[in-house]
């Protein structure tokens, strides 16, 4: 399975210097494992970077439609569970509404 995930822009930290040079967040940095490292890396090239501009068109619709339209944004529920339950429900509603939608 290959991941594709934005990597996380540096933080700001007190600069040293007046003018800190810029860090590139696609190298590897120290304390990386090596797939941490090879993800930066992958997420670097142009093939990486237009697959996952699809992910608006896909993943983020789901996380839209569950927190604008399901309720899911907060839940009154407590543990795991109910939690997990919940989520379960709310997946297999989203999959079905689409089965629907796209066969029509």
């Amino acid at each position: 399975m290959t991941l594709y995930a934005p990597v996380p822009k540096p933080r700001n930290k007190a600069p040293e210097t007046p003018d800190p040079p810029p860090i590139d967040p696609r190298l590897p940095k120290p304390g990386d494992s090596d797939a941490v490292a090879a993800w930066r890396v992958h997420m670097g090239t142009d093939d990486a970077k237009q697959i996952y501009k699809q992910r608006a068109a896909t993943a983020e619709t789901v996380n839209a439609d569950a927190r604008a339209h399901r309720g899911m944004a907060t839940t009154a529920l407590r543990g795991l569970d109910k939690v997990t339950g919940s989520a379960c429900l709310f997946a297999l509603t989203y999959n079905i509404l689409r089965f629907i939608t796209v066969s029509a």
